[in-house]
């Protein structure tokens, strides 16, 4: 089982980039139990998909904390939107059990806080760790 991304850079010595990649996202998979975080529909190989809790695009991570497993059209419907903008009681599958799940999912490694995209500002330690903080 590949518990942190420390594992995912130890397999990478044991396996090709690819397999390692593979076993990693698999692991998301079936830490999820092949279901969507956010709607919880069963899923298998050919429909499960990762999903970035904080898009890449608005400077999101690979990282587990980061990444649950969706369905396509979760996925889809999700974009490039904060998780707390989207996934709100309006959403038709929205259930607050699932929400603090993802959050505890998110807060294992500590690499990621939910917090209101308009009430954050990024910052930077000392040790080049980023991260978003109340404003």
């Amino acid at each position: 089982m590949i518990h942190c991304e420390q594992d995912l850079l130890a397999n990478l010595i044991e396996l090709s980039p690819k397999n390692a990649r593979h076993k990693f996202r698999q692991c998301i998979f079936e830490a999820w139990d092949w279901k969507c975080a956010y709607c919880d529909k069963e899923l298998n190989k050919d429909t499960a998909t990762i999903d970035h809790i904080l898009p890449k695009f608005k400077g999101g991570h690979n990282v587990k904390s980061n990444m649950i497993c969706s369905c396509s059209k979760c996925n889809r419907l999700k974009g490039s939107n904060h998780l707390e903008d989207w996934y709100t009681p309006t959403y038709k599958f929205y259930q607050e059990e699932r929400l603090g799940k993802i959050k505890y999912w998110m807060e294992q490694s500590s690499s990621i806080k939910i917090l209101s995209s308009d009430n954050a500002t990024p910052y930077i330690t000392n040790d080049f760790d980023i991260g978003w903080v109340a404003s």
